[in-house]
Order: structure tokens, then C-alpha cells, then sequence
């Protein structure tokens, strides 16, 4: 074994000594057969201690390590010593002395005599903590720094009692239309704008508060000295307004809005996480609430987003069961999708045409859930997607399934039915919905004349750019065209102009109001007349006395549907009456 003598000793120690004077890292060197550690003042410093040379043990340095970063670090180190490694890099949290967590990386390299064993183990230490907690598009804290902040707060206020703070949490509505717009430059000028406003709100209140960027568009601030609720909403609506002042870009002009969610802090709550989580609870009823709204958190609303939770988590495992029948406890966890039929009249026969295809779920707990409740949730999660195309793909395999079983019943006789699916806005702007629809006709073996495709005004302003496309490509694949709704949007002449729909669905508000007054007859008749004119089928919704269909068939109506009629049947019920 290599002996170090007395005067290399002392030149490594030398060496040391002007590395550290040298560099703005803290440098440390241990001797991993006796442990002593060797610590240099810009080393201590960092640390929050006196800057002076210290000599000590590992312990020194361990002790004042993360909880949740010691393992992985004593780990990397314990293979330095051992001989597995050479070298290490570590990022972790160190307590200042202040109290306060600096993030710092550590790295070190091993030094072996000639049988491998360790001689000595020397690195640095760098302070990372403004580059790891500053955000830098905005210049504000990240979110590791205001988790440290609201942590040290909860634990000064749990000392004190003094419950003085609150979390708001903020978003900018609409940013990534604002990115398509003005490109990611402006819509990171536009975040940059948005972190100067809000810190001039808090220098101008003088208040203290610590303002934070999340992510992308969100934003967090604890709003310190305010009491109360009244005090906090107040300083939260003073920042939704400044937020609301026009931007200007490059001879652009943005109108920016922010939803908005406030929680207040009390000895009820249990951490600085549960207070950030209540902050995101309200900002999300904010942005259901529409453009720029204010909701300061309740108790209640923790539940609601729960449930939203476990329904979201349901409906996507009710969607995975259908992807795989034959997984275990597929009936049971999430439940399954079925379709329902409701049928399509011709109002002088009396004869069933077709069927509309609407989804409905049955949820192992809580029943047969209708559309309503859960087709939000899928638009707003992406679950609307696979759902879509689930529901496309079955109402087209049941048809088929329907034209065999009477093909065998009666060789001679064809089943002439049709069947209706509603495309949502995003199924409808998915690129590829004309070669998944023609897959779904090719799987059932139907024709393309037996499927309609029934579509909204909203749809169509949500993709005008690949719309016309889209219902040109689905015209030529030879599938019917529905615009549904007709009449309930604000150019829904322009959009029947512009596209190759072939039958319109009068809304069901019309036929309603029928018995009130003249107006909405002579808006159904008018409708019916363009119909004519553009030789186009008309189809009426919601019809639900004999009245209503009398007066619909003598003003023109050939086709119908409606609770006078049928209500939406299950596959079961169809397939027996079928039969029959």
C-alpha cells in the first residue's frame, strides 16, 4: 500500500487551501479510512456558517441534508468509497442556516492507491438555488421556492397563530391562442407582462406577497396581511384587473383575462400542499364560470372535484373494458358503455326509418348515467376521443348485426334502416376522421349510405380551417350529412351555404314552442321551405304530443323523432322488436 508522506501531505493541503480561495464553490476532502472532513469557508458559507476552514465529519454535511435527498446522496457516496464508482454528481436540498432549503449540486472524484482502495475524496459544492427556484421567462420564484416559502410560513403561523395569508392561484385564459397569434415570443412577452403587473400590485400594497410562476400560464401569490376574506378578494381583484388592461405586441393588441381561485389559510388546514390544492379547486370552478371570474375555495367544493375525479378515473376505465372484454372485474370497475336507439319517424306512415345512436353508461354504483353528465367531462379530458370513436364503431357494427339477423329471418327481404352518430367538435377536428370513419364501415360490412354523421354549428367554427376538407372528404366517402341544431347558431344560413349537408335537424326548442306562440311555426315552416329549396331532408327533434306532430306534418315535416314516438331503446329492445 502506498504511504503519503508528511510533505505531500501538506502540498495536497496547500492545494486545498488555494482552490478554495480561488473558486466561489465550496470545496470539501475526506480521508475515507478515517472519516475526517475537511470543509473550506466558501463551502461553510454556502451553508449559512461561518466562513472559515472547518474539520469534521460527514455528518456535518449529511445532517444538514433534505430527508427526502439523503438516501440517494449517502448512496452515491457509500459506492464512491467502496470502489463502484469514480466519480459522483449529487443535486440536493441543504439547510441554511437560516433555515432556509439552498438547492446545491455536489460532485467529487476518488483517488485509489494501487490495489483500488481509497486514499482520498475530494469535490465541490455549487450553490444552485437561483437557478433551480427562479423561473426564467417571468424573473418570479418557481414553484420549488413558494413550496418553500408556504411551508416556512404554515410552520411560523402554526407557532404565532396568526393565519394572516392566503393562496391565489391564477391563469391566463385563452394563452394558447395567444402563442398562435403572436408566436411563442409574444406569448412569452406577454408572460413577462403579466409577472410585472402583478408585482407592481404587490409594491404598490406594500403587503409583502410572494407571487410565484407554476406552469406555462398559471401563476401562484401568497398574499400576506390580509385577515380576512373580504381583504384577500379584494387584493385578488385588484390583480384580476390590472391582469384585464390591453396588451400591446408588435402592433398587436391582446385583451388578457385570468381565472382566478383564492384560499385562505387557517389552523383547519393541514399543510402549505391542501392549501395550494384548495387554491386550484376554485380556480378551476373559476374557469368553469366563464372568462375572468373570482371564487374564493368552500368547503364543498373539495368533494365536487373529488367525485369529478373518481368519475373521470371511471369513465376511463369503462372505455379500457370495451378495449379489452375480457380483462377481469371489467364489469364491475367503471361499468361499460352501451348505446341506446331512438328511433327516426316518416310522420305520414307511421314506418321507423332509422335510429339515432346515443351513448349511455352503466356505472356499477351509480346506474344508468346519462350523456349530460358525463359527455362534458369527456370533451374537457380528451376522453370524448375514444369515446367517439367507440361510439362510431358500434352503432356501425350494430347495424350491421341487425340487417344479418333479418337477412336470416327473411332471405328476401333488406332491412332499410339508417343510423345517426353525433361527432363532437373534437372528434370532428381530429385529423384522419375520414379514414376512421370508412374503417368503421369496412368492420361492419355496411355501406356507407347507411350511416349519417350528424354535426354542430359549434363544430364547424371550432375547425373552419380543415371543415371544409373534413365534409368534403365525408361527402365523397358517401355518408349522410346532419347539421344538428339547425337554427340555434348565429350563421347557421352562411355555414349550410358553405357546406354539403343533405338533411337538416329542426332543434327541439322550436318544436316546443310551437303551442306558444306563431313565431316558432313560422320559423319551422321557413325551415322546411329551405329544405325544399336545396333538396335537402328535414328531420324534427323532441316531438312529444300528437299535436305537435299533426302540426309539424301539416306544415310540410316528413320525418320526426321524439318521446311521442319512442324513447331511446337499448340494443335489446330493438333486436326484439326486430324479430318480431
Amino acid at each position: 500500500m502506498a504511504i503519503l508522506t508528511s510533505m505531500e501531505m501538506d502540498c495536497g493541503q496547500q492545494r486545498f487551501a488555494l482552490a478554495a480561495q480561488a473558486s466561489l464553490d465550496g470545496f470539501w476532502e475526506t480521508d475515507p479510512r478515517t472519516g475526517e472532513t475537511r470543509f473550506s469557508p466558501q463551502w461553510q458559507r454556502i451553508a449559512g456558517l461561518e466562513a472559515e476552514e472547518h474539520t469534521a465529519t460527514m455528518d456535518h454535511w449529511l445532517d444538514r441534508v433534505h430527508p427526502e435527498d439523503r438516501p440517494e446522496l449517502e448512496q452515491r457516496l457509500t459506492a464512491l468509497r467502496g470502489g463502484k464508482i469514480d466519480r459522483m454528481e449529487s443535486e440536493h436540498r441543504l439547510r441554511h442556516e437560516n433555515g432556509r432549503w439552498r438547492w446545491v449540486t455536489a460532485r467529487a472524484i476518488a483517488q485509489r492507491d494501487a490495489g483500488g482502495a481509497g486514499q482520498r475524496i475530494a469535490g465541490t459544492m455549487t450553490d444552485q438555488t437561483d437557478r433551480k427556484l427562479t423561473d426564467p421567462a417571468t424573473g418570479l420564484p418557481n414553484r420549488l421556492f413558494f413550496i418553500d416559502y408556504l411551508e416556512r410560513r404554515f410552520d411560523e403561523a402554526q407557532r404565532s397563530g396568526n393565519w394572516n395569508f392566503a393562496v391565489l392561484s391564477l391563469g391566463l385564459e385563452r394563452f394558447k391562442l395567444v402563442n398562435e397569434q403572436l408566436g411563442y415570443e409574444g406569448g412569452d412577452a406577454l408572460l413577462a407582462e403579466t409577472a410585472a403587473r402583478i408585482q407592481a400590485v404587490i409594491e404598490a400594497c406594500g403587503c409583502g406577497s410572494v407571487p410565484a410562476r407554476l406552469t406555462a400560464a398559471d401563476l401562484l401569490v401568497c398574499l400576506e396581511n390580509k385577515p380576512g376574506e373580504a381583504q384577500a378578494m379584494e387584493a385578488a381583484r385588484v390583480i384580476g384587473d390590472r391582469l384585464r388592461q390591453p396588451f400591446q405586441w408588435r402592433g398587436h393588441t391582446v385583451s388578457p383575462s385570468a381565472a382566478l381561485g383564492l384560499a385562505m389559510a387557517g389552523p383547519g388546514v393541514l399543510n402549505a400542499e391542501n392549501l395550494m390544492r384548495d387554491a386550484d379547486t376554485a380556480h378551476s370552478a373559476a374557469r368553469e364560470k366563464g372568462r375572468g371570474h373570482l371564487v374564493c375555495y368552500s368547503q364543498g367544493m373539495r368533494e365536487r372535484a373529488l367525485a369529478r375525479m373518481r368519475m373521470e378515473a371511471d369513465l376511463e376505465q369503462a372505455l379500457r373494458n370495451h378495449a379489452n372484454p375480457g380483462s377481469e372485474g371489467g364489469q364491475t370497475a367503471g361499468g361499460r358503455l352501451v348505446l341506446h336507439y331512438q328511433p327516426e319517424i316518416d310522420l305520414e306512415s307511421g314506418r321507423i326509418i332509422g335510429f339515432e345512436a346515443l351513448v349511455r353508461w352503466h356505472h356499477p354504483e351509480r346506474g344508468l348515467v346519462m350523456p349530460n353528465e358525463f359527455i362534458p367531462l369527456a370533451e374537457e379530458t380528451d376522453l370524448i376521443l375514444p369515446l367517439g370513436d367507440w361510439g362510431l364503431a358500434e352503432a356501425c357494427r350494430q347495424i350491421g348485426e341487425w340487417r344479418e339477423l333479418v337477412r336470416k329471418r327473411n332471405p328476401q327481404h333488406v332491412l332499410d334502416l339508417r343510423v345517426s352518430v353525433n361527432l363532437s367538435a373534437k372528434q370532428f377536428g381530429r385529423p384522419g376522421l375520414v379514414a376512421c370513419v370508412a374503417e368503421a364501415l369496412e368492420r361492419a360490412g355496411i355501406s356507407a349510405s347507411d350511416l349519417r354523421l350528424e354535426v354542430t354549428e359549434s363544430s364547424l367554427m371550432s375547425h373552419e380551417d380543415t371543415a371544409q376538407d373534413t365534409m368534403q372528404g365525408l361527402q365523397k366517402l358517401g355518408v349522410g350529412l346532419h347539421m344538428d341544431d339547425f337554427g340555434t347558431g348565429y350563421s347557421s344560413l352562411n355555414h349550410l351555404h358553405r357546406y354539403p349537408f343533405d338533411t337538416l335537424k329542426i332543434d327541439r326548442s322550436f318544436v316546443q314552442a310551437m303551442e306558444e306562440g306563431k313565431s316558432s311555426t313560422e320559423i319551422i315552416r321557413t325551415i322546411l321551405g329551405l329544405a325544399r329549396s336545396l333538396d335537402m331532408e328535414a328531420v324534427a327533434e323532441g316531438i312529444e304530443t300528437a299535436e305537435q306532430a299533426a302540426r309539424l306534418q301539416s306544415l310540410g315535416c316528413k320525418l320526426g323523432q321524439g318521446y311521442y314516438f319512442a324513447r331511446p331503446m337499448d340494443p335489446e329492445a330493438v333486436t326484439a322488436m326486430l324479430a318480431a
